[in-house]
């Protein structure tokens, strides 16, 4: 009887010690579920803030780099002194959790009003009728790994990663983009992939994918529209050496990581404000819209 009265003490002590570690991790998790509801409110309403003192609202679709060009890169910055507020659409975001080429156009066919009416991260949107006048879209790097031509039509909605498909998104995302001809589109293209993560000939072809987007898709684009609303900040160029793959200036320590390290996003952000102002200079000559700072 004293061993089953030692034994079932035993477990009730170990129990209630476990019961009290899960009470006080319970604790913790609801601490820091608070904690992060309330570092949501100050952030949205920090962007409500800059937005009253910007003429403009961007809503940017992007994954890490992105992220890191806004941040490290400080472009985020630089834009809300010429007059845009910027806001990340992100992982998170029911609409910005996927942005591989494949998505884009399911995206914009379904998703575009969500887009233009998003107002936070995450999952907030305007409802007083406000609209984002820019809609920046990016893939993330390892959609630069390109691994085949393919001949004949391609497929938007496939996940294979070839010129043709690659085209064909484009293809579909012209018609959609043509729908909203007060609003400015900018697509920056995929960045470059370390050597370690891609081959010549892939990252030959992610290349030459940009450069058809530049030289024939967007020529064909403004003549068939008759608009100016969709330009392309070519992200690729800047970070890319004569090989295709991520300068080694611009690496990070682990050869498999292809984000760009802190001058790498520096540059990119610089670039893009280089390409940015006049673009909004042009874009206001057309449309008579406030040109901001």
């Amino acid at each position: 009887m004293n061993k089953i009265f030692a034994i079932v003490l035993v477990f009730s002590i170990v129990g209630l010690f476990f019961a009290y570690h899960f009470w006080q991790l319970k604790r913790q998790v609801n601490r820091l579920q608070s904690t992060v509801r309330e570092s949501e409110k100050t952030i949205a309403a920090l962007t409500d803030i800059a937005e009253k003192n910007c003429a403009h609202r961007m809503v940017f679709l992007h994954h890490s780099v992105g992220e890191g060009i806004l941040e490290e890169g400080n472009l985020r910055d630089s834009l809300r002194q010429v007059g845009v507020a910027v806001k990340g659409m992100t992982y998170g975001d029911s609409i910005g959790q996927y942005t591989d080429m494949c998505n884009w156009l399911p995206k914009f066919q379904i998703d575009m009003k969500g887009i233009l009416q998003f107002q936070n991260h995450p999952d907030v949107y305007y409802a007083d009728g406000r609209t984002n006048d820019i809609v920046m879209f990016k893939s993330c790097y390892p959609n630069s790994n390109i691994d085949a031509d393919d001949s004949g039509p391609g497929d938007p909605s496939s996940t294979k990663r070839t010129m043709a498909n690659y085209q064909a998104v484009f293809a579909g995302l012209a018609g959609e983009i043509q729908k909203y001809p007060s609003t400015l589109f900018i697509y920056m293209t995929i960045p470059p992939l370390v050597p370690l993560e891609t081959t010549p000939e892939n990252a030959g072809r992610a290349s030459a994918f940009n450069s058809w987007l530049k030289d024939e898709f967007l020529t064909a684009y403004y003549k068939e529209s008759r608009l100016h609303n969709f330009v392309i900040f070519d992200l690729f160029d800047v970070l890319a050496d004569q090989n295709n793959v991520l300068k080694a200036k611009y690496r990070n320590d682990n050869p498999r990581d292809s984000h760009p390290n802190a001058l790498g996003n520096r540059e990119a952000a610089r670039r893009f404000m280089e390409f940015y102002r006049p673009v909004w200079t042009a874009w206001h000559s057309r449309t008579g819209a406030s040109s901001g700072k």
